[in-house]
């Protein structure tokens, strides 16, 4: 029952008439997120007149993401124009039909089949590094959407070898997920304007629907498992299974998440590495672990040996985290930490701001893994780049597997070195890093690069 004498949420300071808090917004999203918890647990914004709300506490967000009363679904104008792109997959579809659509894809994601997994990542990352060269500039975050998108593809389809489609495919891929912004997903009629850039995107989204449906039918009609997503997919599950429609739901946002996530956290990864020569070292000669692989060693055993590397990401996913803000909709009248929500209001969650608060993380802004030395930050409270309970990325184990093994294989023969030029985070549908190059500098020039 809604208390009638609870509060409704207070109001950030500095908002304009009509306007509201649009400026800080659209000009410095980030200082407005840390900001907030100084005015409360949950703290409304507006956006011209609307109003909507932000959570600010550990606390208040394990009750929207946990959700046990059944108060807050996706839905509003963002989920509304993410299913347009992505469909109907796990990240974009009410919670009615998101425990059906989990426990159907779960299978793909046991811990039993991380190994396979994890040898497809190492693959790729040497395949993706052998035209490397000491010396040379990268643009970072291309490269890493690059490889987030060759290990993707691999871990999701393997019934056939690397070839010209793939190659194609892998670009189509790349094109799709540049495309998508905070702004079009706000903004959807952006997509239908007749610009070059739009005419690449649709053209690139065809291809993948139609490789989609392609690969969709010939593994229903091989009905062999694999050892990869797509052969979960379209064989798990007995009386019941992912539809076709479903399967490439599931797949089209496994493929937006697993790239664009995964390629932003490794392109942090490497700028942090690339700025404290005592952490490269440090992971450098951890990195020798992977290694075991190849001697047909688990998955669990190799990560466990990668402390160092491990708590590496664990901290970019805190400092940087990639999904900085996503939001839910109050589907009744509600309470969250005494503060009153109306139905229907918005309700925005961010990571990034939990993340930066000194009471859950003592001097945030400092990057030092030594934090998590002894501490398992996917039970450590407010740590929630993954989000949290129902709804939680189904594929979290494997991201967080993806991050440490990459990072691991790029610096076992790689030392990266800044640039002349500033970076900073440009929050648009993930937390990039802006302005990332580094150069190229072999551990040992001349020698072997595997062991």
């Amino acid at each position: 029952m809604l208390q009638k004498n609870t509060d409704r949420p207070p109001r950030a300071p500095g908002g304009l008439p009509l306007l509201g808090h649009l400026k800080p917004l659209l000009t410095d999203p980030l200082g407005l997120l840390e900001s907030l918890p100084r005015t409360g647990d949950v703290v409304e914004v507006r956006f011209g007149r609307t109003p909507t709300y932000v959570v600010c506490s550990a606390e208040a967000a394990q009750q929207v993401l946990m959700n046990p009363d059944h108060a807050f679904d996706k839905g509003g104008t963002f989920y509304e124009n993410m299913r347009s792109i992505v469909g109907d997959g796990m990240a974009t579809c009410p919670m009615s039909q998101h425990k059906r659509l989990r426990l159907l894809a779960q299978p793909a994601f046991r811990s039993d089949r991380m190994t396979g997994y994890a040898h497809t990542i190492h693959t790729q990352v040497d395949a993706f590094t052998s035209p490397w060269r000491h010396g040379q500039a990268l643009d970072v975050l291309p490269q890493m959407r690059s490889l987030a998108t060759r290990s993707t593809l691999a871990t999701m389809f393997s019934r056939r070898e690397p070839g010209p489609e793939i190659a194609g495919l892998r670009q189509a891929v790349t094109d799709f997920v540049e495309h998508q912004t905070i702004l079009r997903m706000i903004s959807p009629g952006l997509n239908r304007l007749p610009t070059p850039r739009n005419h690449r995107y649709r053209r690139s989204e065809a291809r993948l629907l139609r490789f989609l449906d392609d690969e969709i039918a010939a593994y229903r009609q091989d009905g062999r498992d694999h050892g990869d997503l797509m052969s979960m997919f379209t064989t798990a599950g007995d009386s019941d299974r992912l539809n076709d429609q479903e399967v490439r739901d599931t797949a089209m946002t496994v493929l937006l998440g697993g790239v664009t996530a995964t390629a932003v956290g490794h392109a942090w990864a490497l700028h942090q590495l690339s700025q404290d020569s005592d952490l490269d070292a440090e992971v450098a000669h951890e990195a020798q672990s992977v290694a075991l692989l190849q001697e047909g060693r688990p998955a669990a055993e190799v990560m466990e040996r990668l402390p160092r590397t491990r708590s590496v990401v664990a901290e970019i996913l805190r400092r940087r985290a990639p999904s900085w803000i996503f939001p839910r909709v109050a589907v009744t009248d509600t309470i969250i930490a005494t503060r009153r929500i109306p139905a229907g209001s918005q309700v925005l969650l961010s990571p990034y701001a939990l993340h930066h608060r000194a009471d859950l993380f003592p001097d945030p802004e400092n990057f030092d893994p030594r934090r998590w030395d002894g501490r398992d930050p996917h039970r450590t409270t407010g740590w929630l780049p993954f989000g949290a309970g129902a709804s939680k990325c189904i594929g979290y184990e494997l991201a967080f597997m993806d991050l440490t093994l990459s990072l691991a294989c790029i610096t076992r023969s790689w030392r990266l070195q800044p640039c002349p030029g500033s970076v900073r985070p440009r929050p648009r549908l993930h937390l990039e890093p802006h302005g990332l190059t580094l150069r190229l500098a072999e551990r040992e020039p001349g020698c072997p690069r595997r062991p």
